[in-house]
C-alpha cells in the first residue's frame, strides 16, 4: 500500500505543477508540459527572445526615414513585380494551351503523305513535311489535299509562335523565381535585414532584369514566315 501511496503522490504533484505552469507561475522546474512553440517554455522563450533581437533591429533601422523609404517602396515593388510576373506567366500558359490545340487541329487537317505522315504546302506549290523537309515532286503530286488542309504557312507560323512563347515562358519563370524569389528571401530574412545599399540594389534588379511584356507586334505572323520557306528556315518540331 505505501507503495501504491507514492505513485499517487507522485501524480498529484505532476497534476499540481501542470496546473501552476499553465497558469504561467514558476514552480522550480522544467516546464515540460509546454511545447516549444508555448512562450512560456524555455524553448519557446529562447525563440521569442531571438525574434525580439531582430524586431529591435529592424526597428532602429526603421528609425531613419531613407531607410524606412526604401523599405517601404522595395516591398511595394517587389509585391506588384510578382503579381505581374504571375499574371504574365498565367497569361502565357494560356496562350501556349490555344496555340497547342491550333496545332492539333492543323495537323488532324493535314493531308497526309504516302507514308502516312502528315504534309503541308506553300503558296508556290511546294510540299514538306511537319518538319520542313522537302517532298520530292513525284510523291507530292499523287498527295490528295483535303479542303480545309492547313497550308504550310499557317502551320510553321503556329509553331514559330509555340517555340516563341516557350522562349518567353522560361524569360518570365527565371524572372519570377530566381531574381525576384532571392529579393523576396532577403527582404524577408529575420535574421539580417537589408541594408539601404542592398535595397538600392534589388530596386535596380527588378526593372532592370524584368522581360519585355508580351505586345502583338513581338508575335511572329504567317507573313513573316512566309519571307523564308527553304527547308532550312524552319527547326525540328518534334
Amino acid at each position: 500500500m505505501s507503495g501504491d501511496s507514492g505513485i499517487g503522490d507522485k501524480r498529484q504533484i505532476d497534476f499540481d505543477d501542470l496546473q501552476r505552469e499553465a497558469a504561467g507561475l514558476d514552480v522550480g522546474c522544467i516546464t515540460r508540459f509546454l511545447s516549444e512553440n508555448d512562450p512560456r517554455s524555455v524553448a519557446g522563450q529562447k525563440k521569442k527572445a531571438r525574434e525580439q533581437i531582430h524586431r529591435t533591429l529592424l526597428d532602429q533601422l526603421l528609425q531613419d526615414a531613407e531607410y524606412k523609404a526604401l523599405y517601404v517602396d522595395l516591398g511595394d515593388k517587389l509585391g506588384a513585380a510578382e503579381r505581374g510576373a504571375d499574371d504574365m506567366l498565367e497569361r502565357i500558359e494560356v496562350d501556349l494551351a490555344n496555340l497547342m490545340a491550333q496545332i492539333a487541329e492543323m495537323e488532324n487537317d493535314a493531308a497526309r503523305g504516302p507514308d502516312g505522315n502528315r504534309v503541308f504546302r506553300f503558296a508556290d506549290g511546294r510540299v514538306v513535311d511537319a518538319n520542313g523537309e522537302i517532298i520530292p515532286i513525284e510523291i507530292a503530286d499523287g498527295i490528295m489535299w483535303p479542303d480545309d488542309a492547313p497550308s504550310a504557312e499557317e502551320y510553321f507560323a503556329t509553331k514559330q509562335r509555340q517555340a516563341d512563347l516557350q522562349d518567353r515562358q522560361k524569360e518570365w519563370s527565371d524572372y519570377r523565381h530566381n531574381v525576384l524569389g532571392d529579393v523576396r528571401e532577403r527582404y524577408d530574412d529575420a535574421d539580417a535585414p537589408m541594408s539601404k545599399d542592398d535595397m538600392r540594389d534589388a530596386l535596380d534588379d527588378i526593372e532592370a532584369t524584368k522581360p519585355a511584356p508580351l505586345l502583338a507586334s513581338n508575335q511572329t505572323t504567317a507573313q513573316t514566315v512566309a519571307q523564308d520557306v527553304s527547308p532550312n528556315a524552319f527547326p525540328s518540331f518534334n
